[in-house]
């Protein structure tokens, strides 16, 4: 164990603090690209095809579709990169969010909370490169890469710094990059963007038999070809090894709740918990075996009341814990996620929180 000691800080301890992923989440990553092999498969035969016809139609040689197949490994070595370094990835998950930058009023509030958290804290805080609004009145927020977002809800809250010091938890780890690269894993370039209106149902007149089979065969093959392009998207690797995902993530909001509690936040996160998100929990039979990505509630709350509690024992003088307020629950069927998008879900956007 000798090899693994810097001084006072162990190799963990300082790949930790680079933000690199551990060894668990690097073989889980690895495990979920080599799943995603035949998705990577069937965008190349679909890069191809499109291709050939291209080529055919401008009267050139199909031959030349071959290289071009190779434009389908973009999207996985894209997803990889996001593991080094999530660069770019910030405006277009804004854009895909609906975000849009702060206002003034909205900077100020964002800075104070900063200002507050940094003066509990001895060492520097990582902040995110970058941050946007999304004009919810839900308390929500995300961190995505190194881009941090944050609701309408949340500026105006109480709890903002208790909630941003849960984010930053996840921004001074690989969370972030790790959900940036699950996330690209996934093209869905428009997901969420707008919703199909509702169609009248079709209506055939159907005469014959061979109407009838026509009407079947043509069916069963739009029926194919939307099969194809969702499998194509990606997210199969994704499905395959939820659970041991959704045991990952449970894991790291146990963590990024410990570091709001080392900024003195941990009574009021606590109390967000107790009000906006104990509310939405239910029961999941065989959680350790689901994609759940957020321990219980309960649990959760349970944990930071006792690390108050510590800090309370620990500085005389200090004021009693207080009791959790009792104002009503915020409204909505889903609660407030503090997670990034999901990959399974999703958009992956948000998966931890």
């Amino acid at each position: 164990m000798g090899l693994f000691v810097l001084g006072k800080e162990t190799l963990m301890d300082k790949l930790s603090r680079l933000r690199v992923p551990s060894v668990r989440a690097l073989a889980l990553y690895l495990a979920t690209v080599v799943a995603e092999v035949p998705v990577i498969f069937a965008r190349m035969l679909l890069t191809l095809g499109c291709a050939a016809l291209l080529l055919f139609i401008n009267g050139e040689s199909a031959g030349q579709a071959e290289e071009l197949a190779e434009f389908a490994l973009i999207p996985t070595g894209w997803a990889v990169l996001a593991l080094a370094t999530p660069l770019g990835g910030g405006w277009w998950w804004m854009q895909k969010m609906g975000g849009r930058e702060p206002s003034d009023r909205e900077q100020i509030a964002y800075a104070d909370a900063l200002q507050l958290l940094q003066s509990s804290n001895a060492q520097p805080t990582r902040l995110p490169v970058r941050w946007f609004v999304i004009d919810s009145v839900q308390p929500d927020a995300a961190v995505c890469g190194d881009t941090l977002m944050l609701s309408r809800g949340l500026l105006e809250s109480d709890y903002l710094p208790a909630v941003l010091a849960h984010e930053l938890g996840h921004l001074a780890t690989s969370d972030g990059k790790l959900t940036a690269a699950l996330n690209r894993l996934i093209v869905r370039p428009f997901a969420g963007a707008r919703e199909e209106r509702p169609r009248e149902r079709t209506r055939f007149a159907v005469t014959s038999d061979q109407m009838l089979l026509t009407v079947t065969f043509l069916g069963a093959l739009l029926w194919l070809v939307r099969a194809l392009f969702r499998f194509v998207q990606g997210g199969l690797g994704l499905q395959l090894l939820g659970a041991a995902w959704g045991s990952y993530w449970r894991e790291r909001e146990y963590l990024a709740d410990r570091h709001a509690a080392q900024l003195g936040q941990a009574e009021e996160l606590a109390d967000f918990l107790e009000i906006h998100a104990l509310i939405h929990d239910h029961p999941v039979p065989f959680i350790w075996l689901s994609e759940h990505t957020h321990p219980p509630s309960e649990l959760r709350i349970d944990r930071l009341r006792k690390a108050g509690q510590q800090a309370v024992a620990v500085a005389p003088g200090s004021e009693p814990v207080k009791a959790a307020p009792t104002g009503p629950p915020a409204a909505g069927p889903d609660g407030p996620a503090l997670t990034e998008p999901a990959p399974s879900a999703v958009d992956l956007s948000s998966r931890q929180g």
